[in-house]
């Protein structure tokens, strides 16, 4: 069987925490001019996360920050899409920091700035991810449904890469049932002025619409319109190979135009609110008769700290499937509670 009911992402194998911390000898200083010594361990999403020997790992609003200070090397991406690494210092004023690189001394303001990264940390301590179950057992109708997804992603200093991966499996007396599987490899190298490349590989498998398997390689060139430390926009396109098995038809590989709209935007409220989706539309090179669109989208709430109540919709639409059997559309809609690290 191509793609089992059980997929491989049972079997992912998340970050460990480090046996020994570094020392806490960062310094945070505040706009009300309170400071606090600490180990900064990220900038991300508008949130600073220390961890401080009084008050373990906590998460400051960035725009409650005046200074920071450190004598260890970061790695800090600015709005325009710019990287430096090096070591911190207060700046002349509060909002500003001074970055001391190889070549020299860089003066920044705290605003421009959205992500904050240690460049001393190893590969699975620069590691950020989550995991989201959903499960619902209705006895009346005689159904059982379950969702599974997991996501984890390693930032370095000119490129990153996501591995995530999506399960939806559900029965019920008298009807069809729900088989969707699906996971992803991406990468993404940073270039100038917000300007990236990226590169995709995926499997798929949809009982909805008779897919058996489907298994995608895709290159493309991107740019983010919008980077803030609260919000991301960005666009891409470029050119994609797949090999597809629908129930009645063999294996066929095709070519196709990929375009693509990516959106993420995060809010420090009370409770926080994370929104993320991603459209990509591909156009057979072959049969101009055949538009496919593969769209996702999540809406997270923070329940306690680190752990969430999701939604999420999906949207998988084939205007011309080769398969006679094949649905042309398939949506829907889960719940599902989840842990971030």
């Amino acid at each position: 069987m191509i793609l089992r009911r059980i997929p491989m992402i049972f079997v992912f194998v998340f970050a460990v925490s480090p046996l020994f911390a570094r020392e806490k000898t960062d310094i945070v200083y505040f706009t009300n001019g309170d400071r606090i010594m600490c180990e900064i361990k990220k900038l991300q999403r508008g949130k600073l996360t220390v961890k401080s020997v009084g008050f373990s790992t906590i998460h400051i609003e960035w725009d409650k920050v005046a200074h920071l200070e450190s004598t260890h090397p970061f790695q800090l991406e600015l709005q325009s899409g710019t990287r430096y690494v090096g070591t911190l210092a207060p700046g002349p004023e509060d909002g500003k920091i001074e970055v001391e690189t190889v070549t020299g001394t860089s003066r920044l303001d705290l605003a421009r700035i959205v992500v904050i990264t240690p460049a001393e940390e190893g590969f699975l301590q620069k590691l950020d991810g989550s995991l989201d179950i959903g499960y619902e057992f209705n006895q009346a109708v005689t159904s059982t449904s379950w969702s599974l997804s997991a996501e984890t992603r390693y930032i370095a200093e000119a490129f990153e890469v996501t591995v995530n991966a999506e399960s939806l499996f559900k029965t019920q007396e008298g009807a069809e049932d729900v088989n969707r599987q699906n996971i992803r490899a991406s990468y993404i190298h940073v270039l100038q002025d917000r300007w990236f490349a990226a590169g995709l590989v995926s499997g798929e498998k949809n009982a909805n619409q008779s897919l058996e398997f489907r298994g995608l390689v895709s290159g493309s060139i991107g740019r983010r319109l919008l980077q803030t430390n609260r919000t991301n926009v960005a666009l891409l396109g470029g050119f994609a190979l797949s090999r597809e098995k629908f129930e009645d038809t063999d294996f066929v590989i095709t070519s196709e135009l990929v375009a693509g709209f990516l959106f993420d935007t995060f809010r420090f409220n009370t409770p926080e609110v994370q929104i993320t989706t991603s459209t990509l539309l591909f156009v057979n090179a072959g049969d101009a008769g055949r538009i496919r669109l593969q769209a996702n989208g999540k809406v997270r709430l923070e329940l306690i700290k680190d752990f969430f109540w999701s939604v999420s919709l999906y949207e998988s639409f084939d205007s011309n499937p080769p398969s006679e059997f094949a649905r042309r559309n398939d949506f829907g809609l889960t719940t599902s509670f989840g842990w971030s690290f």
